[in-house]
């Protein structure tokens, strides 16, 4: 019976967190063998403070897996931080036939052509996310392999990141020995993965609150409209546990790191949490598809997605409907419903799901890495 090992990592605040999967490709199941989260100073998000540290925790990381691994595994990568910046773009090709049949090729071709023309010259591609294909000025296609025309468009999700930071890490993940591997933004993995299609289809804003960072999307209408990636998270409610706690800022991380709802703490949280989703509301508001578009639901998840934190947003970004980002159809030999983990599980799922469905992405290290999926766009 096929089977492969797939590793998901995801750089997420102050630490690595990681998940082993096991897929059966006769059955297409996933299953969770091991997850697990290593702390560590070296990282802050994806950006590497401090090389050597970063490599002895990342190393760490790969010595638990080890234990759980048959088989040399692929290996996803997730990106965050607010080094990263998203923009919508859409990119033509043409034929000189109305009549010529789409092939892949022509997808492929459009979907290259909506990268920027005059990217800065700081700035990598990460990931390009097709959101949907227009056929001769008809809008709203989302496979147009097989039709007829003679002008494709394909409206695309770009995903950029600042080079030298996407090239220390790069370079921390080759001295840790993984040579081959695919990254991929952790927020639009969570957002494609977590919402279910009735979310995405009205107006819907994905939340993931780290220890030092906030990512968030905005969908409307079936279109990924904006992201953001802020540095700032339960740290700055951290300082404000420390002060009506009268402890000190680790110790109160540590409390909030361990956190689980209780009605003495849910007062503390809720007055120290206020600032932060303030703080939020302020850089959301300043998104034009956000004033166009405000979001009518909320998906929260990440380290704090907690029911106090759902409230206090619920209030404050006046939406009608609010949940907690979960993962109920996965199959799993370990504990991993801490959300915490809900970015490696959503790295697992959207790659797979981009694989079976043939979609093209902008950054991978080596041909054959996840089968056609990653040299769709021949960036290599």
């Amino acid at each position: 019976m096929p089977n492969r090992d797939i590793l998901s990592l995801d750089f997420y605040g102050e630490g690595v967190t990681a998940a082993l999967a096991c897929q059966d490709e006769t059955t297409d199941t996933l299953r969770i063998r091991h997850i697990l989260r290593h702390p560590s100073k070296a990282f802050a998000g994806a950006f590497v403070r401090e090389r050597s540290g970063a490599e002895d925790d990342l190393s760490h990381v790969f010595d638990e897996i080890s234990r759980y691994i048959t088989s040399s595994p692929s290996v996803i990568v997730g990106v965050r931080g607010n080094f990263l910046s998203f923009a919508h773009s859409t990119g033509f090709t043409y034929t000189q036939s109305n009549r010529h049949i789409i092939h892949q090729s022509d997808i492929d071709n459009a979907i290259q052509a909506s990268l920027p023309t005059h990217l800065d010259e700081s700035l990598e591609v990460v990931d390009i996310l097709p959101l949907s294909y227009i056929i001769d000025d008809q809008a709203g296609a989302t496979d147009p392999e097989g039709m007829s025309g003679s002008c494709l468009g394909a409206e695309t999700f770009i995903s950029l990141g600042v080079g030298t930071h996407l090239a220390n890490l790069s370079s921390v993940l080759s001295a840790c020995g993984c040579e081959d591997y695919l990254w991929l933004p952790s927020s639009v993995a969570l957002g494609e993965t977590s919402l279910t299609p009735a979310e995405k289809a009205s107006s819907c804003l994905l939340v993931d609150i780290g220890e030092n960072s906030i990512s968030a999307l905005l969908y409307y209408k079936d279109s990924l409209l904006d992201g953001w990636e802020l540095n700032f998270g339960l740290d700055r409610v951290a300082e404000n546990v420390a002060d009506q706690l009268q402890n000190d800022v680790p110790t109160a991380l540590q409390i909030l790191r361990t956190y689980d709802p209780d009605p003495v703490m849910d007062d503390v949280l809720e007055e120290a949490a206020a600032g932060l989703v303030d703080a939020l509301h302020k850089e959301l508001v300043q998104s034009l598809p956000y004033i166009q578009h405000p979001p009518t639901q909320l998906v929260l998840c990440g380290q704090g997605a907690w029911p106090v934190m759902l409230k206090l947003l619920k209030n404050k970004l006046s939406v009608r409907k609010t949940r907690l980002c979960s993962f109920d159809n996965l199959i799993a030999d370990c504990d991993i419903e801490h959300p915490q983990y809900d970015g490696v599980l959503a790295l697992l799922q959207h790659a797979l799901a981009r694989e079976k469905n043939q979609l093209g992405v902008a950054k991978v290290k080596e041909e054959g890495f996840l089968g056609k999926l990653f040299t769709k766009l021949g960036f290599n």
